[in-house]
């Protein structure tokens, strides 16, 4: 299965590989060369990656003999693996900061240690939020124990779209219908990006000759972000259709928010909403503050990039446009 040794570019081992951004961030590895290995706790679908010449380490982040399988002898380490949705604070910290460390450790412990990119999230500016921006950001710390025996490069993207994103999907599916939920607080700015741009983020944080000493933030270009008006607008021209924006009071949202953690906690089974998600939803700045990340120039604004998104959903049966 492996096939590092036949092929001439450098390895660099993923994490998330099989994710939405995960892939990403392996296509623009192999255009640029290198050779990916991979972790996953079971074998992909043939259909999910078009590209044979990835090697594929089977296990988790729980396990250290597949994470010691995964970083051996690569030039760089790609942590794109995360939870978004989980049951409990112990389990957001679990993975994405216990995991992180040790994934961490194992790669400063190699001969060489690999130059180590870490996909945070710009949740982890703001850890008093919610459990996942505090598990976030207890990631990023971890990683900071480490910087004089692993260099690291900390990228924190904001809310990321494009094909293979099925959260926000539901957006274009509320547009499709005519409306667009939104959190009513005022003067709220979010910033986007796109998948692909995520991954071109990764491939300069690979390539800048220093690794920044503080978590880099980055968007698709558009200064201060968007507001709900345009990221509605956008949504409804991409699929040729004028959406109505709904605002949604914050006791209606934690409401909602209450009956999904219920229902998780009965089934076992953890949603991206939840009690502790809305403080996320109501918070007015998630605007990125950009930092320079030389070779870093985002290709997909979001009128390209919503068009894109639509058009992967609708060749899947996900939306009608």
């Amino acid at each position: 299965m492996p096939r590092d040794q036949h092929t001439a570019g450098p390895v660099v081992a993923v994490t998330g590989a099989t994710g939405f951004i995960g892939r990403h961030v392996v296509r623009a590895l192999i255009e640029e060369g290198y050779t990916v290995r991979a972790l996953a706790r079971r074998l992909p679908k043939p259909e999910q990656f078009e590209d044979d010449s990835i090697s594929w380490v089977l296990g988790s982040l729980g396990d250290d003999a597949a994470l010691k399988s995964l970083v051996k002898d690569a030039v760089a380490v790609v942590h794109g693996a995360g939870a978004i949705r989980a049951t409990s604070r112990d389990a957001f910290f679990a993975v994405n900061a216990d995991a992180t460390r040790r994934l961490a450790e194992i790669a400063a412990a190699e001969p060489a240690p690999p130059r180590f990119v870490h996909l945070s999230s710009l949740a982890a500016r703001e850890p008093r939020l919610s459990p996942y921006a505090a598990s976030k950001r207890a990631g990023e710390q971890a990683l900071r124990g480490l910087k004089d025996k692993l260099p690291t490069v900390v990228l924190r993207p904001p809310a990321v779209y494009g094909p293979g994103d099925l959260e926000t999907l539901r957006i274009f599916q509320m547009a499709a219908r005519g409306f667009v939920l939104r959190p009513m607080v005022d003067r709220a700015r979010t910033s986007l990006v796109h998948g692909a741009d995520v991954a071109g983020a990764v491939i300069a944080a690979l390539a800048v000759e220093a690794p920044p000493s503080q978590p880099v933030e980055f968007d698709d270009g558009r200064v201060g972000g968007y507001t709900w008006e345009e990221i509605a607008q956008a949504a409804g021209s991409a699929l040729r259709t004028t959406p109505r924006l709904i605002a949604v009071p914050a006791p209606v949202l934690y409401a909602a928010g209450a009956v999904a953690s219920l229902t998780s906690s009965l089934i076992g089974r953890a949603s991206v909403l939840s009690w502790s998600k809305i403080p996320e939803l109501l918070h007015p700045d998630w605007a990125a503050e950009p930092t320079e990340l030389p070779g870093y120039n985002p290709e997909w604004n979001i009128d390209l990039g919503f068009k894109d998104a639509v058009s992967w959903y609708a060749s899947r049966g996900l939306l009608t446009k």
